[in-house]
């Protein structure tokens, strides 16, 4: 991830997926995340958000706000 307050289409997703039922399917990017310390992993393998990957879930990402618009 080059700028963590720029997250790709593809990070967000991820998050919502991990928001949504603790999984994602994208492990490259679980991991970067971990890394990034947005998530935290269990030892049952599921991801929970951590207080900064509700935030960035929340905020989106600049790039994406001109295609909700």
């Amino acid at each position: 991830m080059e700028n963590i307050d720029d997250l790709s289409r593809r990070e967000l997703l991820a998050l919502k997926e991990i928001r949504q039922n603790g999984r994602t399917a994208d492990h490259v990017i679980a991991s970067q995340l971990r890394n990034d310390s947005m998530i935290a992993e269990f030892q049952d393998g599921k991801f929970q958000l951590t207080n900064k990957g509700r935030r960035m879930l929340v905020r989106g990402s600049p790039s994406l706000w001109a295609v909700a618009i």
